[in-house]
């Protein structure tokens, strides 16, 4: 089982001071007894070089970090506009994820042109941010399209101005996928959980009921 933390787009200072306590309490929870493989990181940290040494205890492996628009003027200016990671499975079939920050994309967070992204990179899964909008979307072509929105709950355009994260798990065995999405509930201010599944084959990817 590999397990990768999607998080992203904190804008801090800028947007924000701190990351929620409860999304560290959360994160510190669920790497008690076993850390991260991987962290992916969507792009616009700007300047939280705690955060950053934050997720790397989580991490086992590589954190993998992109730039963001907003970082051009700010901070992270060393990062890549793509990230790519490939996992292996037992029969050697791979599945590849892609890791871009998502400014190219217009308009912001549009499904198609995310697929299209996906397609010409060669991704069967591609984690983006930019919109601080939290989703988990299959296109028809079964690519799997996840934004973890902004761990903060940054201001923009189409924000849900919700602090979120998600936790990816791909099973080498029997190729399944599994996405918790966490969330700060605004009244409760509780951590909740919404959990999706699918499953890899012939290259795309599929809904699992």
């Amino acid at each position: 089982m590999v397990r990768i933390l999607c998080i992203g787009d904190s804008h801090v200072p800028n947007r924000a001071k701190d990351i929620p306590k409860q999304i560290y309490d959360k994160i510190n929870e669920i790497t008690e007894s076993e850390l991260f493989d991987y962290t992916f990181f969507t792009g616009d940290i700007i300047n939280f070089p705690n955060l950053i040494d934050f997720l790397n205890l989580k991490t086992m492996g590589t954190l993998f970090k992109v730039i963001g628009n907003m970082d051009y003027y700010y901070g992270n200016r060393d990062s890549p506009i793509y990230q790519k990671l490939d996992i292996s499975f037992e029969d050697n079939k791979k599945v590849i994820l892609g890791l871009t920050h998502g400014s190219q994309i217009s308009p912001r967070g549009d499904h198609d042109q995310l697929e299209i992204l996906a397609q010409e990179k060669g991704y069967n899964i591609l984690v983006s941010g930019h919109t601080h909008k939290e989703e988990v979307f299959l296109t028809r072509e079964g690519i799997l399209l996840i934004n973890p929105g902004s761990v903060t709950g940054a201001w923009s355009f189409v924000a849900s101005k919700i602090p979120s994260f998600i936790e990816l798990y791909i099973d080498n065995n029997v190729k399944d996928i599994i996405i918790k999405l966490f969330q700060i509930d605004k009244k409760k201010r509780e951590i909740n959980v919404s959990e999706f599944y699918f499953t890899f084959k012939n290259n795309q990817i599929y809904k699992k009921y």
